[in-house]
Order: structure tokens, then C-alpha cells, then sequence
């Protein structure tokens, strides 16, 4: 048994006992792991109800070899990002981050995707300070990001059938295939005007669209495109939130 510690980011909690929680943590050093904060749930716990999913901070366990559950001894908080269920959409799309770096991220230290997680959820939380002004939109590049540094990024410039480069003409998202569909090459998938595939380049830059506003098809296609690629037939239950975003 070894004493490890290292920044990590709360991606979701499950109630254990009347009084513990288990934690999956994305770390900077090890990558996914599990851990058992014993007595989080009692009124004075030393963790102060911070654990909760979104937050990062300095997590010091005890690992034991072997073993996928590991004994937290300590956590001190970083960044507290406590507050993203204050807005729908901004939980959701945070939801969506977690639960992917969860179920798909390497077992081992993935730095890159470390900092597309954190750079993601900071985003997120920065758009929550608007929550109170109204709905907020904005955040799917982010969920972009995760899955480009997932190892998926689909093909947007150029026709996933023949090759050609695609402009503005109206082209179709063919999420089997991974990207654009030319008009030439048939029916795959719905139709994007030009606006719409500007808006979809640019998220997948990880940029947000050149024109704030309502998220449209975006939410739906994206959805659409990690079923295809990255669930691998999984559920994903964040998933649905997400394709329901307008």
C-alpha cells in the first residue's frame, strides 16, 4: 500500500454507506480512478461536502495494488465549480465532459486530455456566472475538445466518400462515416446549410460558433456523432440531455 497524491477532478459520486461516498477522479498523474471517502456523508466530515462532482483539488489516497477501489485519505480543493446545476444546459454539458473522460479515458496519465477536462469545465463555470441574466447557451466545444483528445475528430473539410473538399454547398453529416457527405455522393444523414456547417467547423476547432445564440441542431449532432464513435454501443446517460439541447 502506497500513499499517492495528485490533482484530480470529481467526475461523480455514488452514495456507499448511510455515511460514505465513492468517488471516480480523473487524475493528473494516474489517470481514471476510484476511491472510497469514508464518513463523507456525516455532518462534520473532514471533507466539508466538498466532494461533489466538478470540483478539483489535491486528493490523497491510499492505493492499494491490485485493487480498483482506493482509500482517500485528504482532499484539498483547487477550484471549486460547485454551482453549474444553477443552469440546465451548462449542467448538462459538464455532465457530458465527466461522463466521458469516465467511461473512455486511457488507464494510465493522459495530460492532454487532463487539461481539455479542466480547461471544459472552467469554461463551463465561467458561463454560469451569466445564469442568473437568463438562459445560457454556449459550451459544445468543449464536449469537441474531449472527443478530439479522445482520439475522434470527425472529417470536415473534405467528403468522407470521394474525397472532394467540401465548400458551402449543402453537404449531410454522416455520423457512421465521420464527417461530411458530399451532395454528389448521395443521401447519409441530415442536411447543412452553410451556416450550420461554419457553426460546426468552429466547435470542433474549439471555438464557439461566430454567432451566439440558440444551440439548433448542434447538441443533436454531436450526440449523435459519440454514439457512433465513442459509446461503442455503451449508454452514455448524459447522452439524451445533451440531444435535447435547443
Amino acid at each position: 500500500m502506497s500513499l499517492v497524491t495528485t490533482r484530480a477532478v470529481v467526475l461523480q459520486t455514488y452514495r456507499y454507506s448511510e455515511t460514505s461516498k465513492i468517488l471516480r477522479l480523473m487524475t493528473w498523474e494516474l489517470g481514471p480512478c476510484s476511491t472510497l471517502a469514508r464518513g463523507a456523508l456525516r455532518p462534520r466530515s473532514r471533507f466539508g461536502g466538498l466532494l461533489e462532482p466538478f470540483v478539483e483539488g489535491e486528493a490523497t489516497f491510499y492505493m492499494k495494488e491490485g485493487r480498483d477501489l482506493h482509500t482517500l485519505s485528504n482532499f484539498e480543493l483547487v477550484r471549486d465549480r460547485r454551482g453549474l446545476d444553477q443552469s440546465i444546459e451548462l449542467f448538462t454539458i459538464a455532465s457530458v465532459l465527466c461522463e466521458l473522460v469516465m467511461r473512455l479515458a486511457p488507464e494510465h496519465r493522459d495530460a492532454t486530455l487532463y487539461q481539455t477536462l479542466t480547461r471544459g469545465l472552467d469554461g463551463l463555470h465561467g458561463l454560469g456566472g451569466r445564469a442568473a441574466e437568463g438562459p445560457v447557451t454556449g459550451g459544445l466545444e468543449y464536449v469537441w475538445g474531449v472527443v478530439d483528445a479522445l482520439g475522434f475528430r470527425p472529417e470536415l473539410e473534405r467528403c468522407v466518400v470521394c474525397r472532394r473538399r467540401v465548400g458551402k454547398e449543402r453537404v449531410r453529416f454522416d455520423f457512421p462515416a465521420g464527417g461530411l457527405r458530399c451532395a454528389s455522393c448521395g443521401a447519409g444523414g441530415p442536411r447543412l446549410d452553410a451556416a450550420e456547417i461554419d457553426a460546426l467547423r468552429a466547435l470542433v476547432s474549439g471555438v464557439p460558433a461566430a454567432a451566439p445564440g440558440p444551440y439548433g441542431n448542434q447538441g443533436r449532432w454531436l450526440a449523435e456523432f459519440i454514439r457512433y464513435h465513442l459509446a461503442e454501443g455503451a449508454k452514455l446517460n448524459s447522452l439524451p440531455f445533451l440531444s435535447r439541447l435547443t
